[in-house]
């Protein structure tokens, strides 16, 4: 099987105020979405995917997944699946792992992959872009590595997927 390295960068977006919440903490023992957390709390969250870090930029997918809090507060365990639609490619990607919440960056390794990305390898790196306080909205660069197969025998290639 030949594979062809790509590389692509997209921004996750959440806002966590009503009425456009996009993470929402849904069990825990008194834990929030921003403050102290303890062993076992589960957010749930449909971020979505863009173009760039400006909320008014093009929509290219969605985020959704869970997040668990462990034993070390700063610990989380994630997984998630981002359904990505761009520049002739549509699909999932899928990952999970172990992350420092407060790390300024982050990376996980890609689990699998859907659609344009199946048998998809490689890894996701997330960076915190802002966190506005004052109207909580929390932006993350999203770059993923990865390797795709080429597929000749149905005469698809998965190559040169980048987003400026």
């Amino acid at each position: 099987m030949e594979l062809k390295a790509v590389k692509f960068s997209y921004y996750l977006h959440d806002d966590l105020v009503p009425p456009n919440v996009t993470a929402v903490l849904v069990a825990g023992a008194g834990g929030s979405l921003t403050g102290q957390s303890s062993l076992g709390n589960i957010i749930v969250f449909d971020s979505f995917l863009r173009k760039t870090s400006s909320n008014a930029s093009a929509l290219i997918g969605h985020g959704s997944g869970e997040i668990v809090t462990l034993n070390d507060p700063v610990e989380r365990f994630i997984t998630f699946v981002h359904d990505i639609t761009i520049s002739g490619y549509s699909g999932t990607i899928s990952a999970s792992g172990r992350f420092n919440f407060t790390a300024p960056s982050w990376e996980l390794g890609i689990n699998s992959g859907t659609g344009s990305f199946r048998g998809a390898r490689g890894y996701f790196t997330a960076s915190m872009i802002s966190l506005n306080p004052s109207f909580p909205i929390l932006n993350r660069l999203a770059d993923l590595f990865l390797r795709l197969r080429l597929l000749r025998a149905i005469g698809f290639s998965s190559v040169g997927i980048v987003v400026p």
